[in-house]
């Protein structure tokens, strides 16, 4: 019975010391929104990187038409 007297009041110190508020950021440099970044330029690139596919295969087309024409 005197072990639980005296834990439960360190359990309880532990749980709140656990709780604090985290630091404050830095109002001079504010964070970088990563997730916000990324989730713009991932489509953007992938856009891109398929338009550069369909560029490569138009231009083998119009090759492939040139040769077969000469």
């Amino acid at each position: 019975m005197r072990i639980l007297i005296l834990s439960t009041p360190l359990l309880a110190a532990v749980l709140l010391a656990a709780c604090q508020r985290p630091p404050t950021p830095n109002p001079e440099k504010p964070p970088v929104p990563r997730a916000a970044s990324r989730a713009m330029h991932e489509p953007l690139e992938r856009a891109k990187a398929v338009q550069k596919t369909v560029d490569d295969a138009t231009a083998r087309e119009r090759q492939a038409e040139a040769d077969a024409t000469q």
